[in-house]
């Protein structure tokens, strides 16, 4: 078992489902011809669009990056998951009183995230666990079979919808319904092409 190893197929695999996820979600605006006859205004345009997809993309790391480093630190430094996961509580609990985040981040978002970030702990100690050349490899050791896998993708989805729902509360009618259905939408089909290409069609 390498630790570190395991960890980054781990994270590039979830940076990699963020990413295709944002370039589904959020569409690139059409380009005018004096963009192009204007190399630092089409410049500026395009950093424009890969800054909203790497907010995007951070946004979805948030629950991965805090399941992820919390089993890392379990496993690195033989500590218990009570321990870890107070850690994952505590953070998330000072962004209830942080300026930027007042008003929108909410008690009914953080205890879904929580469960979510529960979840994926369990899912990540499982992966990180094992041996595996890449992330495929990791899943087809950790679960065995396409069933196995597909309950906790499920299970996934299910507690990724009430994170959603509970925003949607949150925010009441500034949240952008669509753009969270969209998302929803997006992350399974390409979670489901995953899934093909690690257990095969």
């Amino acid at each position: 078992m390498n630790l570190k190893k395991n960890f980054n197929h781990i994270y590039n695999y979830e940076r990699y489902v963020g990413s295709a996820v944002a370039l589904r979600v959020i569409k690139s605006k059409p380009i005018g011809v004096w963009e192009f006859l204007i190399p630092i205004v089409f410049i500026l345009h395009f950093m424009r669009n890969k800054q909203s997809r790497e907010i995007f993309i951070q946004n979805y790391m948030f629950t991965k990056r805090h399941a992820l480093d919390a089993a890392f630190k379990m496993l690195k430094k033989g500590l218990g998951k009570q321990d870890v996961m107070a850690g994952v509580k505590d953070k998330t609990r000072a962004l209830l009183t942080a300026p930027q985040t007042r008003g929108i981040y909410s008690d009914a978002i953080r205890q879904q995230q929580m469960r979510e970030i529960d979840l994926l702990f369990d899912h990540y100690d499982k992966l990180m666990g094992g041996d595996g050349e890449d992330y495929a490899a990791l899943v087809r050791n950790a679960y065995g079979s396409r069933f196995d896998y597909m309950e906790f993708h499920e299970a996934l989805t299910t507690v990724e919808k009430k994170v959603s729902d509970a925003a949607r509360q949150t925010l009441g009618s500034q949240a952008d319904v669509d753009a969270l259905l969209r998302i929803e939408r997006a992350t399974e089909e390409v979670r489901q092409t995953r899934i093909e290409t690690i257990f095969g069609s």
